[in-house]
């Protein structure tokens, strides 16, 4: 929460690129989000495990240790509630439709424009928040014993 009472959206940024890391963290901390950051795949989960829920993760593709796309299987596998960007500067048709499949919500070609990434956030946090409204007016019915 912020100083309004306001819940502040936390995201977590994968990826091994220093620079675009700490460029990224600047200004999506600037714009009123919580950040975290890891180096691969591999160090991603273990910040999962050790925090709070992540509304967002915006993760690179090609990293050392665990790459993103192994990285979104296992969260996708462990069934662990969070929209996830891809990014990439290597994109290919394969790698797009796979990232897709494995449940990322948008796929964006490096160079990251912050406006473009930003829109992508703004957008995914919002149709989250419209499916979180839908299923407390539509909650799935109680199988009985």
């Amino acid at each position: 929460m912020d100083k309004r009472g306001i819940q502040v959206s936390r995201i977590l940024i994968v990826d091994d690129e220093v620079k675009l890391v700490k460029k990224l963290k600047k200004l999506l901390k600037k714009d009123g989000f919580e950040i975290e950051t890891a180096g691969n795949g591999k160090e991603a989960l273990q910040v999962i495990d050790k925090s709070k829920p992540f509304d967002v993760i915006i993760s690179d593709i090609r990293m050392e240790e665990m790459d993103g796309l192994t990285f979104l299987k296992q969260v996708h596998q462990d069934g662990i509630d969070v929209g996830v960007i891809m990014i990439t500067g290597y994109g290919d048709m394969d790698t797009f439709l796979e990232s897709l499949y494995f449940g990322a919500f948008q796929y964006i070609q490096k160079p990251v424009q912050y406006d473009t990434l930003l829109e992508a956030i703004n957008k995914l946090l919002h149709d989250r928040e419209r499916q979180k409204k839908k299923k407390r007016r539509h909650p799935k019915p109680r199988r009985g014993k």
